[in-house]
């Protein structure tokens, strides 16, 4: 690794410390490191970190969780991984991001119609087959979950806990997918993700003090509207 490399991934640390807040940052570099190493590559380097993340993130909100709402989406996240595996090979990248784009956009405009975002609570279905689904193959499953999860109207530190514990169990099973199936757990990627780890904690106490000058409004329209122009982008 280059100086130039290990800045980006420094820069790229401080950025899934804010995603792992739910403020949906890590699709915003998402792209830029399938561009740089390709899809398979990407999401290696991206993986390793983020397990790190998650699992520190659910010690610090391990007593501000929903347990219904973490076991009610599993199951069919588990069921979306696998549906990506199978199909990997045979649907571009291309064609999935721009599915997945166009399901954030439509859940997002429903979260903003008022009389209608309690429905989405009843779509864990939808939800987590693609969240699944586009955790796997391009770690873009961020706003899905978020928008998802803020229908509940869950306070800022019980989003973030259910959100953190969530990702825990999926990226725990999604470990040994990547190990015997996907093939992209290596000493490349390895090596690149670890250098982000240092920084994800930076992200992570950033965020929590900006989202303590937030309120509960605020906080729940940035982290839509973030998904919203994430997914304009990757319809682009």
């Amino acid at each position: 690794m280059d100086i130039s490399e290990i800045l980006f991934m420094l820069i790229v640390g401080v950025g899934m410390g804010f995603s792992l807040m739910g403020m949906s940052t890590a699709i915003l570099f998402s792209p830029i490191l399938v561009s740089i190493y390709g899809s398979k590559l990407g999401n290696g380097i991206m993986f390793v970190p983020f397990l790190i993340a998650d699992l520190y993130v659910s010690y610090l909100y391990r007593n501000n969780y929903d347990k219904k709402i973490v076991l009610k989406l599993i199951p069919f996240s588990v069921i979306g991984m696998v549906i990506a595996s199978i199909f990997a090979n045979s649907i571009s990248e291309d064609i999935f991001r721009k599915i997945i784009a166009t399901i954030i956009i439509f859940s997002s405009i429903l979260f903003f119609l008022k009389k209608y975002e309690h429905k989405l609570t009843k779509l864990s279905w939808l939800f987590g087959v693609f969240g699944g689904a586009s955790s796997y193959l391009a770690n873009v499953s961020g706003p899905i979950f978020n928008v998802y999860l803020l229908s509940y109207k869950q306070k800022e530190e019980d989003f973030i806990g259910t959100r953190a514990v969530f990702f825990t169990v999926i990226n725990i099973i999604k470990l040994f997918m990547y190990i015997f199936i996907f093939k992209n757990i290596n000493t490349f990627t390895i090596t690149r993700g670890s250098v982000a780890i240092p920084t994800i904690f930076l992200g992570v106490f950033l965020a929590k003090k900006l989202l303590k000058i937030m309120n509960q409004k605020i906080f729940n329209t940035v982290v839509v509207l973030l998904g919203l122009i994430v997914a304009i982008k990757m319809l682009l």
